[in-house]
């Protein structure tokens, strides 16, 4: 039996899938550039998103738009996850969410909201253990939210440092038997 791909793997070749058909469409270069009412191009709209597989699309838009052959945009993608970040850039965005979080409490009912998804998502795939997965989310969020190699906010930083407790939570109840429908 072979090994069970990571979380990130199998959000990576998700994102690339994805972003691979924006770029697709005739006009993907100029709508990606298109600044909207709320003053946001399509790639800074997403990384506003507290979610994974929407901050992954945002980089793998960005890579993809930084090539003059865009290539395979999964195999893109992976290459640049599979080096670890550098500490200090990690630090540096850890020590900036910290001091914000010093003049306001972390937005939990955003992360509430992202993590209802994220379980609604897992609750559609048949024969999963739904705690196992929320709590793969979890250590996932644990690295993601200060990851620099995401064009993340500061807010959608912010949502997913809280996701993490909120997701931990949330597969505990579950693993107690608890039914979250409903709560959020």
């Amino acid at each position: 039996m072979g090994r069970r791909p990571d979380l990130i793997d199998e959000l990576i070749e998700h994102a690339g899938q994805r972003a691979g058909e924006i770029l697709s469409a005739p006009d993907a270069a100029a709508s990606l550039r298109h600044i909207g009412a709320d003053r946001l191009s399509e790639i800074q709209r997403l990384e506003t998103s507290p979610l994974a597989t929407d901050q992954l699309v945002a980089v793998a838009l960005r890579l993809a738009g930084s090539r003059t052959a865009r290539g395979d945009v999964i195999e893109h993608l992976a290459t640049y996850f599979r080096s670890p970040a550098s500490t200090l850039e990690i630090e540096a965005q850890r020590r900036t969410i910290w001091q914000e979080n010093r003049g306001e409490l972390l937005p939990i009912d955003h992360a509430e909201a992202a993590a209802v998804e994220i379980e609604q998502a897992i609750s559609d795939v048949v024969g999963v253990d739904s705690s196992e997965q929320l709590s793969r989310w979890a250590a996932l969020y644990a690295d993601l939210w200060c990851d620099p190699r995401l064009g993340a906010s500061a807010h959608a930083r912010r949502v997913m440092l809280a996701m993490v407790s909120v997701l931990h939570e949330r597969s505990r109840l579950l693993a107690e038997g608890f039914n979250l429908r409903g709560i959020s």
